[in-house]
């Protein structure tokens, strides 16, 4: 029986909808709160599995309290190494850039540095900008079994080593717990860890492909020829059949796999502010690696 399936029989009234060939389902007639049952609850991490990212339209009804709540039934929630909440640092709230936080690489949005990734992310549209803010999903199960039989067998073996450095500006009147908390996590450090191209997925015991634009270099080979495998392995990442894009509208959730996607922004909601909020369930992986700070470089 397959997991709409069983999702239907969990949920009577769901109805769930395909939008891409590779990933990205719908899921449509249910409303997300931390009371559903836990079979309810069960179907949906089923129908993740299947699918890596799932989609729900009119879920206007959740604020940031409630989102918390419904997401801490997948998981305990960790908190991002970029951007913190003032309350308890496990939300992300996007911000106009005068007082984000801001990646200086251009990295993927779910890149933590942390040996696989996250395991899930929950990212509610609160406020939509009229254009801009588009984000697309990669099924890396899916671009792992494209690679020609000799890339393949090359990826298997392949390490990459990411990096990338955090600024921070924090917004006049934080508390100064927060920016403790913003000095210490994120401003002015670098992160870096070396991880595995490939890996298997702990559930599903897929291959994937696991890239982000935080690769600095792949073990063994200097930044050039470095530069231009990333760009190959890339290119099948981003291929349009493994790939998903969502039409955002006010109060839509979004939840992914992030050990079986890649995510990035296509373009930048500009000025306008996108009121999202984003939860990152825990995988139970190893703590994020500070490399140093920009006082040791200059030291």
């Amino acid at each position: 029986m397959s997991n709409a399936m069983t999702v239907g029989n969990v949920i009577p009234r769901a109805d769930i909808v395909r939008h891409a060939v590779r990933l990205g389902a719908e899921v449509k007639n249910i409303r997300l709160s931390d009371d559903l049952s836990d079979e309810v609850i069960a179907a949906i991490n089923r129908l993740l599995l299947e699918h890596k990212v799932i989609f729900f339209r009119d879920q206007g009804h959740l604020d940031d309290a409630q989102q918390r709540r419904f997401a801490v039934r997948l998981g305990s929630l960790i908190p991002h190494p970029a951007m913190v909440d003032e309350k308890d640092g496990s939300t992300i709230r996007e911000a106009p850039s005068d007082r984000a936080c801001r990646h200086v690489d251009k990295i993927s949005i779910d890149d933590d540095f942390r040996a696989g990734g996250p395991k899930i992310s929950v990212l509610r549209g609160a406020a939509i900008p009229p254009f801009g803010g588009d984000i697309v999903w990669s099924n890396t199960a899916a671009a792992y079994l494209d690679l020609p039989d000799p890339l393949r067998m090359f990826a298997d073996n392949l390490w990459a080593v990411h990096e990338a450095a955090f600024d921070c500006t924090v917004r006049a009147g934080a508390t100064q717990a927060n920016k403790k908390r913003m000095n210490d996590v994120a401003a002015g450090t670098i992160y870096e860890t070396t991880q595995p191209v490939v890996r298997v997925h702990p559930e599903t015991g897929e291959r994937m492909l696991s890239l982000s634009h935080s690769v600095k270099n792949f073990v063994g080979l200097q930044r050039y020829p470095s530069q231009k495998l990333f760009e190959l392995l890339q290119s099948y990442l981003t291929a349009p059949e493994n790939t998903v894009c969502w039409n955002w509208k006010s109060g839509d959730v979004v939840i992914w796999d992030n050990r079986a996607t890649d995510c990035y922004p296509v373009n930048k909601a500009g000025v306008h502010y996108r009121g999202m909020g984003r939860l990152t369930v825990d995988g139970g992986l190893p703590p994020v690696k500070k490399l140093k700070s920009r006082a040791d470089q200059a030291a």
